[in-house]
């Protein structure tokens, strides 16, 4: 019963975003159409979300894409605005731009440029500093106007999935000094945010998890972690591994690298969480009871990311959905064996 009248909310909210949206284009307000098309996104509001996100983002003065024949025509492609995950949920959509396309150029955060330019040989790929308005383009396009065009909500006729390609020289050889430690499987993991409106789950709710799971833990942890993994080297002895020559911060390549090396990852929102998804490495991700914009409002699968599962928090405590998130991880596992 609780589970008809959760989804008969989800209905109304997503009827209610739908109705703001179309007052939003008639008064043409486009901070009201960008909160619409924010709000069907959460609610899985299909191609329309896309449509409103893609309206409040455009450049005036700037020719925008409105998805007509690319052929012999050159595209320019932006984030316009948003966080890191811009470019991991939408990067799959640049294999049909460029199948389109005579020539396209994206604009990226430059620490992604190489899994990009791996990904797409023929990408023109460019640090954002770079102005937009000075390339030579025809046409230019938010990432979500790209999901306006190929992600309609016909499954079958949505544009497949593509994941990025990292460094395989990189991943075999960190995925080797990795079970130097001992058999797999390897599973990633990240508990920590400087975002403090999160609510997290303690160090200890990871205590169940660690200890009922095979393998070595490896962590995808920033920051200082010294006192972190020494409590998790109680609960899971010599089945801890730091890598010290990964940060994140600096050298997302290697990070990509790292996760690709891994049988799974249990995280928390974070932009692990977005990149391990981007490389459809199988992932668990833990959601407390906030707003995340990168994730759906209910349900516990991700459109952008095949590969990810959601936890949610949903009221419980989060020792409750930690044992949930492990039980997750031990389906992804189960035909893992040693992770040779």
């Amino acid at each position: 019963m609780a589970q008809s009248v959760e989804r008969r909310d989800w209905q109304a909210a997503r009827e209610h975003a739908l109705a703001l949206g179309l007052l939003g284009e008639q008064l043409g307000d486009r901070g009201l159409v960008k909160k619409a098309g924010r709000g069907l996104r959460r609610l899985r509001g299909g191609n329309r979300a896309w449509q409103l996100i893609a309206s409040s983002k455009q450049v005036p003065g700037r020719p925008e894409w409105d998805g007509s024949d690319l052929a012999g025509r050159r595209l320019a492609v932006e984030r316009r605005e948003g966080d890191l995950a811009i470019f991991l949920q939408f990067a799959s959509l640049l294999g049909p731009v460029l199948a389109a396309a005579d020539r396209c150029t994206v604009f990226v955060e430059p620490r992604l440029a190489p899994l990009y330019r791996r990904t797409y040989p023929a990408l023109d790929v460019r640090p954002e500093a770079e102005a937009v308005a000075a390339v030579d383009a025809d046409v230019f396009a938010s990432f979500e106007t790209l999901a306006r065009y190929f992600w309609p909500d016909e499954p079958t006729a949505r544009a497949p999935f593509v994941p990025l390609e990292p460094d395989r020289r990189l991943v075999a050889e960190l995925r080797g000094a990795y079970l130097d430690h001992g058999p797999g499987p390897l599973i990633g993991f990240a508990w920590g945010s400087l975002n403090k409106s999160k609510d997290l789950p303690v160090l200890d709710d990871w205590r169940a998890l660690l200890g009922g799971l095979p393998g070595h833990f490896v962590s995808m942890q920033y920051g200082d972690v010294g006192p972190a993994l020494a409590e998790f080297e109680r609960w899971a002895p010599g089945r801890i591994i730091h890598d010290a020559s990964v940060d994140q911060l600096s050298d997302m390549d290697r990070f990509a690298a790292q996760i690709a090396a891994l049988d799974a990852v249990v995280t928390i929102s974070n932009t692990g969480a977005n990149l391990a998804g981007a490389l459809g490495v199988p992932t668990v991700v833990l959601l407390d009871d906030g707003f995340r914009l990168s994730w759906p409002a209910f349900g516990e699968t991700v459109a952008t990311y095949p590969s990810v599962r959601l936890v949610r928090k949903g009221g419980r405590a989060w020792a409750s959905a930690m044992r949930e998130a492990g039980g997750r991880v031990a389906q992804i596992i189960g035909g893992v064996g040693d992770g040779s």
